[in-house]
């Protein structure tokens, strides 16, 4: 049986620190990404749009906003975070996501390097079987190259390679090696779940290529140019875009912080709960431990015949101790695999959100205004120059340079108006597949409530027979 046939995630060692300090403000190792584009004067234009699109038309969103007129359509899935309009779906799309693809991330218990830089050695592990071999530097690179070939789409980020604490670096660590593995785990599992980053080459390589990475990029030439280039938008993905765009993402900016906040405050309380099960459940053990301890002490020398009465009910009691104890640590593992790692996972949802703002104001900047000064300047020159009388020598030279100038610069605005008009499109289409991303959590959340009715039934169930075996003794 396959590690997705069994239950979620890998086991957790008692070790795991119980406050989760990859919050929102700190911890998280950004990518590096392109500096922001701009367009230049030269005939050639920045930005080519005649490429045609390296995604599968089938496995785009296609989103539409539903008629708010219709009432039988307006607000059809409730209030969100994009205001208070309705979001519909093509072709009968269902709102829920499907069940999401795993992806499996464990630490290989022996250094690579061996003594040349030895460091650990990560297993990818897909629900396909593909099992491959990665350093921590293979996934910041990967990062890096899906940063610059899809700027205005979210990307999650990676956990830190080591911790600062108190003048000592957290490297090695078994805590947070494994709070990293899972940082990467989640990483992955947004990747191949997000519609338009699962069909990249790159990721593809990383989760398949079983040569070791390095390798293959030095002998693999990989092109980043960025998806606005590569990708062209067609009249209905243009026309799909509401009125209101900006009122909306403006709505949606203005709440990340605060569910940052609050999601991180919840995986916090999360990781408590499931901590302070699992030192309960030792304590019920050492309580087992105790009382046949008493038990063995009693029994090894003189003591009334009455006493063995005592003794039975001593042993039986902590053999339902014990098994309390393994019911508590069962429950609490489940609840760090499963909900806490959803709480963190939805976290990062809004992380990753918010970061994709922050890279729109940094790299949606350009140089169109200063462009269009520059016709409006060269406009002037040239109509300077059809008004002298008679013209100088150098005017079919002059002529010539200004009017390559100006069709060279309005090259360069149409491309970059494009540009501006893709942003707007990826970052909506983002905002929508956020939105929808949401409704995993009805899964999840029906997951905690089963997880905790089996908990409590069964736990009632322990003590139901402790308290019958306890009865007829008496």
């Amino acid at each position: 049986m396959s590690s997705f046939d069994q239950s979620r995630g890998s086991s957790i060692p008692s070790s795991f620190p119980r406050q989760d300090s990859w919050n929102a403000s700190d911890g998280w190792a950004a990518p590096t990404i392109a500096p922001p584009p701009t367009a230049s004067s030269s005939s050639a234009p920045l930005f080519s749009n005649g490429h045609s699109s390296s995604i599968d038309a089938a496995h785009k969103l296609d989103y539409s906003l539903i008629d708010e007129d219709q009432p039988e359509n307006a607000n059809a899935f409730g209030d969100n975070l994009l205001g208070r309009a309705g979001l519909g779906y093509r072709d009968g799309e269902p709102w829920q996501l499907p069940r999401q693809q795993r992806v499996e991330v464990h630490v290989k218990p022996e250094l690579g390097g061996f003594f040349v830089l030895p460091h650990h050695v990560f297993l990818v592990v897909t629900e396909k079987g593909s099992s491959v071999e990665r350093r921590y530097s293979d996934f910041v690179w990967l990062l890096d190259c899906l940063t610059r070939r899809y700027p205005f789409r979210m990307l999650p980020a990676l956990p830190p390679k080591r911790m600062q604490l108190q003048g000592h670096y957290l490297a090695s660590d078994d805590g947070f090696l494994d709070r990293r593995r899972r940082g990467l785990e989640r990483a992955l599992t947004f990747l191949v779940n997000h519609p338009v980053l699962k069909l990249d080459g790159l990721l593809g390589t990383f989760l398949h290529e079983q040569s070791d990475l390095a390798l293959w990029r030095k002998r693999t030439p990989v092109t980043l140019a960025e998806e606005s280039v590569t990708r062209t938008l067609t009249p209905t993905e243009l026309s799909s875009l509401p009125l209101d765009l900006d009122a909306k993402l403006s709505s949606l900016r203005s709440r990340l912080p605060s569910l940052v906040e609050i999601w991180s405050k919840l995986a916090v309380t999360t990781d408590r709960i499931a901590h302070r099960r699992l030192n309960q459940a030792a304590e019920w053990k050492k309580m087992r431990e105790q009382l046949n301890a008493a038990v063995g002490i009693e029994k090894s020398g003189w003591r009334a015949n009455e006493v063995e009465v005592v003794e039975r009910d001593e042993a039986q009691v902590g053999r339902s101790a014990g098994a309390v104890g393994a019911t508590e640590e069962g429950s609490a593992r489940r609840l760090l695999n499963g909900w806490a790692e959803d709480t963190k996972r939805h976290r990062e949802l809004y992380i990753n959100f918010r970061d994709l703002f922050v890279r729109q104001q940094t790299l949606g900047v350009d140089n169109l205004d200063q462009l269009q000064k520059r016709i409006e300047s060269n406009l002037a020159k040239l109509e300077l120059l059809r008004q002298l009388s008679p013209p100088p020598a150098t005017f079919a030279a002059d002529f010539e340079k200004l009017t390559t100038a100006i069709e060279a610069d309005q090259r360069a605005i149409d491309t970059l108006k494009r540009r501006r008009e893709f942003v707007r499109w990826c970052i909506w289409e983002e905002a929508l597949f956020l939105f929808r991303s949401t409704s995993l959590l009805r899964t999840t959340l029906k997951d905690l409530a089963e997880e905790e009715t089996t908990f409590a039934r069964r736990l009632g169930e322990q003590w139901e027979a402790l308290v019958e075996g306890l009865g007829a003794a008496l």
